[in-house]
């Protein structure tokens, strides 16, 4: 039909054909179920039509119609799985009719990993997807910066996998190794980038940071801090844009691990500057993100004598409930309430690697405490140590009278006294 009209009325009368099928099939309950089951069930794509894509998105550089196959868990490779019953044989003969050699291996090792993801074989799904990487390594090669979307995908895909099979591996009693692959294979794909030798305006240098991400990320999780040294190393002797030409999602993820990097080294003053660009280039509707950058920001902050405000501390619940009273014990100089939310926040704030930062805080409750006695002998020159202890013992902390002069010294080496302030 060529009018609207028409087509209007056409589906008009379709939709109330189908009203009068619905009700007819009321009556035989068998019949609406498998109508249901044919309405609801998504169509599956043949393995052809599945090849036939992919080599379009080839074809025509398009990344994002790649990433949409070449993803572990995607509606394309989900509906490809339903009723797939072609042998690996044939599917890799399917493959080579249609690909180069390095294609056929990508694609073939994909649909293999995705076959083990669909079984929960995560030991098999990793080896495959490390062979799918290492197979458009070769290819990447020779592609330029519209491929780079297809690179980070299909390594944080590997990197999903390697971490499921650890798990696995732990939970049948076998010795988790995955990730520590990954990580070998993730410094491929950064090496690659970096060493990229075309024009910049088509370079794969752009996907530099984004891979410097992905493998800080790596390495925090193998408690491996030291290999970001050679990382970082190779970004100063390259030839790369500044920083500041890439991508700002780039930019706040690589500022994020590198201040978290430098707050492992206790170079607090770098790292309180790469997390707070981390957090003013983050939307408060990235919650998830913003938390994890808080979790090394407010204790380096904390650590100076600053305190977070209370529109910081509101944004998650989890950062409310561990600093909202530590930032309360800091203001008030209560040793004891420090002490006792310190204790109860360990086992968090130990798994994030913040927890001795946090502790080292502990000296400015107390210097906020010895202020306000200070204060309360109208700020009397001398001040007998006794006044100190007894303020000390006000708040739980009993200590003998030498070490709270040994106290006061160190603190007066280190600090000059201070109201907190807010930040």
């Amino acid at each position: 039909m060529s009018t609207r009209q028409e087509r209007k009325g056409s589906k008009s009368l379709s939709t109330k054909r189908h009203s009068a099928q619905l009700q007819q099939q009321h009556h035989h309950h068998h019949r609406l179920q498998s109508s249901t089951s044919t309405i609801d069930r998504p169509s599956p794509m043949t393995l052809t039509m599945y090849l036939a894509q992919v080599h379009q998105g080839i074809l025509r550089l398009d990344a994002s119609k790649l990433c949409m196959y070449l993803k572990v868990h995607s509606k394309q490779t989900d509906n490809l799985l339903i009723d797939s019953n072609e042998h690996v044989y044939k599917i890799e003969e399917e493959c080579r009719k249609i690909f180069s050699p390095v294609w056929t291996e990508v694609v073939f090792h994909h649909i293999m990993a995705c076959r083990a993801v669909a079984t929960k074989d995560y030991s098999t799904a990793y080896t495959e997807q490390n062979a799918t990487v290492n197979a458009f390594l070769r290819e990447f090669i020779n592609m330029n910066c519209w491929s780079l979307d297809v690179l980070y995908m299909l390594n944080e895909d590997l990197r999903t996998l390697a971490i499921q099979a650890d798990k696995q591996a732990i939970e049948n009693g076998d010795n988790p190794s995955k990730l520590e692959d990954c990580a070998r294979t993730l410094n491929k794909s950064f090496t690659q980038c970096i060493t990229d030798r075309s024009p910049m305006d088509e370079s794969r240098k752009w996907g530099t940071y984004y891979m410097i991400a992905l493998l800080f990320k790596t390495y925090f999780k193998l408690k491996s801090h030291n290999l970001c040294k050679s990382i970082i190393r190779a970004t100063t002797v390259a030839t790369l844009p500044r920083l500041e030409e890439f991508p700002l999602s780039h930019q706040v993820m690589a500022r994020y691990y590198l201040g978290v990097l430098a707050f492992f080294n206790d170079d607090f003053k770098k790292a309180e500057a790469d997390l707070q660009f981390a957090c003013d280039n983050t939307p408060k509707q990235y919650q998830n993100n913003r938390r994890l950058i808080l979790h090394y920001l407010i204790p380096t902050k904390l650590v100076d004598g600053f305190v977070p405000s209370n529109a910081l501390l509101e944004e998650t619940p989890e950062i409310h409930e561990i600093y909202g009273p530590l930032t309360t014990a800091i203001k008030t100089g209560n040793v004891q309430i420090f002490d006792e939310v310190l204790s109860k926040a360990a086992p968090r704030l130990v798994s994030l690697g913040t927890y001795l930062t946090v502790e080292r805080a502990r000296n400015v409750v107390v210097r906020t405490l010895f202020n306000r006695v200070y204060k309360i002998m109208d700020g009397s020159s001398r001040l007998p140590i006794s006044v100190f202890q007894s303020a000390l013992a006000f708040v739980k902390v009993e200590l003998e009278e030498d070490e709270v002069e040994c106290m006061i010294a160190q603190m007066i080496y280190q600090i000059e006294w201070s109201v907190t302030k807010p930040c």
